[in-house]
């Protein structure tokens, strides 16, 4: 078979034999000379085959330095397994992509046998629980590693927009996100930076099927504008072919056939006309899928803000209906929290709109925690709540969107948030960027869902997903 070159390393899974399974320990011997990589099955080798998903399929993993400097000559690999042992020819012909389109690249691949990508292979968090791996997620637990063998389940995202969704799971090595597409291009150059070069910048109505891999899972936010109560105003015939949207996320759910598949959204996905849009999802994969949906609040399962997302998520039948879990914790995070962990080593730190003097003598008339009903100019208009809303620094914050647009101001100045401000509200770490204009970097954030809910649908959907293959495989999950 042939797989991918990667820079990080060797991996790829195939179907076992009696000398390599899951779980058997193996060498390796590099051969320069013949631009081969040969591995020998031994009890007493350092290295240990994973499980590849839930057909758990061994996989090779190595990531020295060793076998880098090997991978770095290739073009890609062809893979011969043997009996008693695996030969890796590291074919060194360049392939010229010059000139090939995104589309044409992904076609290419699409054509290309058994193609695997990159997998970090690091001991995994296992609980035994839904609510004991959201707690964990969200820094209460300590983490316990699992010393047994882990899985690595294949991962698909749509409505991808910066990642936000995807970031969590991209950071979980039991998830390999191996495919992405968004339509806005400055979105698509966060996404990269982030979280990787998979992401393909397209319209997903004009996306077919054949272009997406297979996958375990597959994730995403169809377009939530056109759902939502702020976009009240807004253009209707843009908001219906928004909303039409999700018939494109069913397809490709349809066509892949993932295990499970997860669509956050805003919490008027479930009302929105009487629940036409709900009813989308239900009457398509219904048959196919246990179906289970929930409103989840930011701030209940460690956030920041009070922001509030829908969740659905879908299981094949033989894993049975996925429980949502009804969380509040105790221990709850507020504005300055967030705050105080933004400093000039955030990337966005400088990202700020700066206001006129004229808003700025606006803001100076609203307490903490206030609106624009306190300015004396504007308290008898009909705005929305949060225009000019000043955050209160001992309470979470309102939902983020485009805080520019309605001039979200800092809790003790005259300003409204930077982007790392929001950022940091939104549960991001330092070490995520947003790319494009200053305007596309606001947008992005406000578009996007926190940390902390996207981490509680992980870790439910993990736990899911490891308790199916274990079941598959006669093993019993290990308790934190």
């Amino acid at each position: 078979m042939r797989i991918k070159k990667s820079n990080r390393g060797l991996t790829f899974s195939f179907a076992e034999n009696e000398h390599f399974r899951a779980g058997t320990h193996y060498r390796y011997i590099v051969d320069n000379a013949s631009s081969e990589v040969i591995i020998l099955a031994d009890e007493k080798g350092k290295y240990k085959m994973s499980r590849k998903g839930a057909n758990a399929k061994p996989l090779v993993d190595l990531r020295n330095e060793e076998i880098r400097q090997v991978m770095s000559m290739a073009a890609y690999m062809e893979v011969e397994v043997l009996d008693n042992k695996i030969i890796v020819h590291v074919i060194k012909k360049n392939v010229n992509t010059e000139g090939l389109s995104d589309r044409d690249i992904v076609d290419l691949i699409d054509k290309s046998e058994d193609i695997t990508f990159e997998i970090d292979k690091s001991s995994l968090i296992e609980h035994d629980s839904a609510l004991v791996d959201m707690l964990t997620a969200s820094g209460l637990f300590s983490q316990k590693t699992r010393t047994d063998l882990s899985y690595v389940y294949d991962t698909v995202s749509l409505f991808s927009g910066a990642g936000l969704l995807d970031y969590p799971f991209k950071k979980d090595e039991s998830f390999d996100i191996k495919f992405a597409v968004d339509f806005d291009k400055s979105a698509c150059e966060t996404y990269k930076a982030n979280i990787g070069d998979h992401i393909l910048c397209m319209d997903i109505r004009d996306l077919k099927e054949a272009q997406v891999p297979n996958a375990d899972l597959i994730i995403g936010g169809p377009c939530c504008q056109g759902y939502s109560n702020a976009n009240r105003a807004g253009n209707e015939v843009q908001d219906n072919s928004k909303r039409l949207l999700i018939d494109d996320y069913i397809r490709i759910v349809q066509a892949k056939k993932p295990l499970m598949f997860l669509i956050e959204n805003v919490e008027q996905f479930i009302t929105k006309e009487k629940g036409k849009y709900l009813e989308r999802v239900l009457t398509a994969l219904s048959d196919d899928y246990n179906i289970t949906y929930s409103v989840v609040n930011d701030w209940e399962v460690g956030g920041y803000s009070k922001r509030k997302r829908m969740l659905l998520i879908g299981s094949i039948k033989a894993m049975g209906k996925i429980v949502i879990p009804d969380v509040c914790l105790t221990s709850k995070k507020v504005v300055k929290d967030a705050l105080k962990k933004v400093t000039s080593e955030w990337y966005n730190y400088n990202d700020i709109t700066k206001a006129s003097a004229s808003t700025q003598a606006k803001m100076a008339q609203v307490p903490q925690g206030g609106n624009y009903k306190y300015i004396k100019e504007m308290e008898h208009l009909d705005r929305h709540s949060n225009v000019y809303r000043r955050l209160d620094e001992n309470e979470p914050s309102v939902t983020i969107t485009n805080w520019r647009k309605v001039n979200l101001t800092h809790p003790t100045e005259n300003r409204i948030l930077s982007v790392s401000e929001a950022a940091a509200i939104m549960g991001l770490d330092k070490n995520f960027k947003f790319l494009g204009s200053i305007n596309d970097r606001q947008q992005q954030c406000g578009n996007g869902v926190t940390q902390a809910i996207s981490s509680f649908a992980k870790s439910i959907i993990k736990n899911a997903l490891y308790r199916y293959s274990n079941e598959s495989l006669g093993l019993s999950l290990a308790v934190a």
